[in-house]
């Protein structure tokens, strides 16, 4: 437990707020963007376990594998967002209704939005934490097993976050219609399901010992801040913008779990 302290306010935290500070730089630089937070959360994770990583080790082929993992998961979501939000010149209405308030008082705004990636960047050094058991134990054959399964949480992530992009896409759609393609007509938030999967695997993986349980917290804490935060903002919006047809699926899908 010092050890993991220790590690994490002397080079974990910081490299993650120099990360977040970065994307901050970026987000300004791209004319205020705020989906730019989001390739930073995920880029925040890579940096915290790239630490962990080079601090316990490189050169055995199970660090590489696990370091691997971690930037397959980065690259594929801080991919997909940077293309499919920034690129493209997405402006995300959860934020627009978060920083509406600050819109004539640019100041304010930035102020708000810089505590905002710094705030971010706490909530990633306890959710990357896991990573730090990760890269300390040397995992048996099973636990291995457990950790690769993860690239199937990865790649499910990947395809629900492809098929809901894809019914944005679509032309023609009826006003005010609702994703029901694929896992969308079995869940309502299917990519965060399976994020969080990727991440419960990851902590499980890494136990070996009773203190190691601490890695849980990661899930935990990311699952308090999806069901607390994320889920209500983006549902309220859906339920003020969709009304009764959100509604009505709501009530027949379920909230993450989709069967």
């Amino acid at each position: 437990m010092q050890e993991l302290i220790e590690i994490g306010l002397k080079k974990v935290l910081p490299g993650i707020l120099i990360n977040q500070i970065a994307f901050y730089s970026l987000y300004k630089i791209l004319k205020n963007n705020e989906c730019i937070v989001d390739v930073a959360y995920t880029v925040s994770h890579l940096v915290a376990g790239s630490i962990y990583a080079y601090h316990f080790g490189l050169s055995s082929f199970e660090n590489k594998f696990k370091l691997g993992l971690l930037a397959l998961w980065t690259v594929r979501l801080a991919g997909f967002l940077f293309y499919y939000r920034i690129m493209r010149g997405f402006r995300d209405p959860r934020y627009e209704v978060i920083f509406e308030k600050y819109k004539k008082e640019t100041l304010k705004r930035d102020i708000v939005v810089f505590g905002q990636y710094i705030f971010q960047g706490f909530i990633v050094f306890v959710t990357s934490s896991s990573l730090y058991f990760l890269f300390k134990n040397q995992l048996n054959p099973i636990q291995l097993t457990i950790l690769g399964t993860s690239i199937f949480w990865i790649y499910f992530e990947g395809l629900a976050d492809h098929q809901l992009q894809q019914f944005k896409d679509k032309k023609n759609k009826p006003p005010n219609s609702i994703c029901q393609d694929g896992l969308w007509k079995k869940s309502r938030h299917p990519n965060l399901f399976f994020d969080l999967m990727t991440w419960t695997t990851i902590a499980i993986a890494s136990i070996k010992s009773r203190h190691d349980c601490l890695a849980l917290i990661s899930p935990l804490i990311l699952y308090y801040v999806m069901a607390g935060l994320t889920v209500p903002i983006t549902e309220k919006l859906m339920k003020k913008k969709r009304g009764d047809k959100f509604l009505e699926y709501c009530s027949k899908t379920n909230k993450f779990l989709p069967i």
